[in-house]
């Protein structure tokens, strides 16, 4: 439910405020930057003195060359890449560390993700959708590597947290930008305070055509917050809305995108067959609605003791339409109820002890319901209701924290969570469907930060996380049952909680004019939970748990200012190389295992269930997996003055197998390595700042992701890679402006 470690800055961050001119071996300040212990927010570690990677992205972070969106903004840190299934330009799927932050149902998550303390990982699959976060409404992002804190589920990678904007001088601020692909978006935010109460409010407007077909958006949000701060309490209570209509064209084959044969009924295709939507029909679309009302009250008891407590209502609808081509369209419906609140009590020495603990609870209440849609292929079926599900999910957690100065130069660190999850569902269709899951694990972390000298710092820690199996996989996990690819529901027997433990350790270097960090990590992840093939019946599969996977890499980052007398330079840099592979020994299920298979005839040799092609993926310990680029890295430069602001940006990816070739047996060519630049320039005009922004400045032909697949509107039917492309060169261009009393 929520994150337990927070971040903050005491002071300038990184890249956000521009130095002034310093000497060149002048040493940083270590509370300069600092991390906020606590399940909710108490107390000030200083950042060189914590036993893991974190990151703040705040400031021009927010707003680079990149884009303003949450994803853009954490591109070039080192071992982020962005990759896309859907096709929508707001539904990017990210991997850290080898795991994935993706808004795909299936896709398993490894990162915990919160807004203001509160987890937004949705109930029904742990996906999460970061368009449903108001951009101006972020006030900065603070990321968390390694299951080291006591963040609860999915931090097999770490913990993301999004802190929002509260009320302070009273401003009003504007913002309109227009671009390629008929791109229009409007901002409007109002800041303000009188006496101890305070409040800020945003609201935002964006639709664009998209560069494919059937790729339209529209997003609509608002944010709002209201607070009061007195002598030793301080509160506040935010909502946010948000409804959106996206569409998402998918990937396309790649003979299609190499001229090759058409469908007939594409009598018109455009010059540029990467805009090509595959289905031909109305497309995939989908549609959330959020409504979010989240509080916090924290007072102090005295000196040394500060009691929180936070409670909060999220209510979101999803409709996912998915249009298909050898079956009839399918609706799904999810509405997801939750409710939340915690409670945690900090206390902090005068020695350089803190220590916090706490307990949430969160009842999630989920319905499910899937509906058969007609379509030109299959027009005279009813619509029907095939699957319909429901679940009040109850989840309870105790948490404690201490971190300890020992010694001037040495801190350490220990954190630990128990969790219980109970997660009961019900078949509305078919009772005897129904079934109970319960989950119990302990998480937490222990750490070590030792100063070699007051600019340089080593760190070195040990973590273990854990996901608990979700709707999806628990109602799919009986081999003697296997489930009609993608899946069916009923009641199977049930899976093992997914841990991982990791070891990770680095150094660290804070001076004036630059900071930097190289860490490594390992992590060994037991129970990794995936869909695997039944062989008997090759287009059926059901969930199971594989003894392990690992994950291991390194990473480093560094930002200088390069000269003395010329502090508005700014230059930063990343580079990660990350190692995700299978160590155990399974078939797994595969995109081209289609249903539409349940007929052939494993005798007869013309039959293509019995072509190579179509043989399930063999895993075996070393191979690696689908969607992870081994080496990635950027490289940033930023200039700004009082009236100009200049900034360009470019990343690095490397080479990725393909979802569907998890063997790595080479039918299927890796996705190729691309690099990406951007750039964007500002101007004050008086109250306003005018902006350009170009992304993929060169108009690189790159690939977003790929999937091995049948080519069901293919004359051979063959199987080959489907790809989605990337954007090409997109320019935006748009004015801020900033009213102040």
């Amino acid at each position: 439910m929520t994150v337990v470690l927070a971040l903050s800055a005491s002071g300038p961050l990184a890249g956000q405020d521009r130095p002034g001119s310093v000497s060149p071996d002048s040493v940083l300040a270590l509370p300069e930057l600092t991390v906020e212990i606590g399940r909710l927010r108490t107390g000030s570690v200083p950042l060189a003195e914590v036993p893991f990677p974190v990151q703040v992205f705040g400031g021009p972070n927010l707003r680079g060359a990149a884009g303003s969106t949450v994803a853009d903004a954490l591109t070039g840190a080192p071992g982020i890449t962005l990759t896309n299934q859907t096709g929508s330009a707001s539904q990017a799927d990210i991997r850290i560390r080898g795991f994935a932050l993706s808004p795909i149902v299936g896709v398993p998550q490894g990162v915990s993700v919160f807004v203001d303390g509160v987890r937004v990982n949705e109930a029904d699959a742990s996906q999460v959708h970061l368009s449903l976060i108001p951009e101006g409404a972020v006030e900065r992002l603070e990321l968390v590597r390694g299951p080291v804190g006591a963040f609860g589920r999915n931090s097999l990678a770490g913990a993301l947290n999004i802190v929002t904007r509260r009320g302070a001088d009273r401003t009003v601020d504007l913002e309109i930008e227009g671009g390629s692909f008929g791109l229009m978006k409007g901002t409007l935010g109002a800041s303000g305070s009188l006496g101890d109460f305070d409040g800020f409010l945003s609201a935002t407007y964006e639709e664009a055509d998209g560069w494919r077909d059937l790729s339209a958006t529209q997003e609509r949000s608002i944010f709002a917050k209201v607070g009061r701060r007195g002598d030793r309490s301080d509160a506040w209570l935010s909502y946010t809305l948000a409804s959106h209509t996206l569409g998402g064209p998918g990937p396309i084959p790649e003979s299609w995108l190499n001229g090759g044969a058409l469908p007939a009924d594409i009598s018109n295709p455009p010059d540029d067959h990467r805009r090509l939507q595959y289905t031909g029909g109305s497309g995939d679309t989908f549609i959330p609605q959020l409504h979010f009302f989240n509080g916090q009250i924290e007072r102090q008891l005295g000196d040394r003791w500060t009691l929180q407590t936070s409670s909060y209502a999220r209510f979101v609808d999803f409709s996912q339409s998915n249009d298909n081509i050898t079956e009839p369209n399918a609706l799904g419906l999810t509405d997801i109820g939750t409710l939340g609140s915690a409670a945690q009590l900090s206390y902090e020495a005068a020695d350089g002890l803190i220590a916090t603990a706490g307990a949430e609870w969160t009842r999630n209440h989920v319905e499910i319901e899937i509906r058969e849609i007609p379509n030109p292929a299959f027009p005279s079926i009813p619509t029907a209701t095939t699957e319909r599900l429901e679940t009040n999910e109850n989840n309870v957690g105790a948490f404690g924290e201490v971190w300890w100065k020992a010694r001037p130069m040495l801190a350490v660190y220990a954190s630990l969570r128990f969790d219980y999850v109970n997660l009961p569902v019900e078949d509305l269709l078919d009772p005897s469907g129904s079934g109970r899951n319960t989950f119990s694990q302990l998480s937490g972390g222990i750490g070590i930060s030792k100063h070699i000298t007051p600019a340089w710092n080593t760190f070195a820690s040990f973590g273990r996380g854990f996901r608990t199996p979700v709707i999806l996989e628990v109602m799919c996990a009986d081999p003697n049952d296997p489930c009609q690819l993608p899946f069916e529901l009923g009641p199977d027997p049930p899976l093992d909680a997914v841990t991982s433990d990791t070891w990770q350790a680095g150094l660290r270097m804070a001076k004036a004019r630059g900071n930097a960090e190289v860490a490594v990590y390992w992590s060994e992840v037991n129970n990794d939970i995936f869909n695997v093939t039944d062989l008997v019946t090759p287009t059926r599969g059901f969930f199971t748990n594989l003894d392990r996977t690992r994950r291991v890499g390194a990473e480093a980052s560094l930002t200088l200012v390069p000269f003395v007398n010329r502090p508005s330079l700014t230059v930063s840099g990343s580079l990660a190389w990350t190692r995700a592979t299978f160590e155990s020994s399974a078939v797994l299920s595969a995109p081209f295992l289609g249903d539409d298979d349940d007929d052939d005839d494993p005798a007869d040799p013309a039959d293509p269930a019995d072509e190579d092609e179509l043989t399930p993926p063999e895993v075996e310990p070393g191979d690696r997996f689908p969607m992870v680029p081994s080496l990635t890295g950027s490289l940033s430069l930023r200039y700004d003055t009082d009236d100009h602001v200049f900034e360009l940006n470019g990343s690095w990816v490397g080479r990725q197998f393909l979802v569907g070739d998890e063997a790595n047996n080479g039918t299927a060519r890796k996705l190729s390595r691309y690099a990406l630049l951007n750039v964007s320039v500002e101007r004050r005009l008086g109250a306003a700042w005018i902006y350009l922004r170009v992304g993929n400045l060169l108009n690189s032909d790159f690939l977003a992701y790929g999937v091995v697949s049948q080519n069901l509107r293919g004359p051979n039917l063959d199987v080959e890679r489907f790809l989605t492309p990337g954007q090409p060169r997109r320019v935006t261009a748009g004015v801020r402006v900033r009213l102040q009393r």
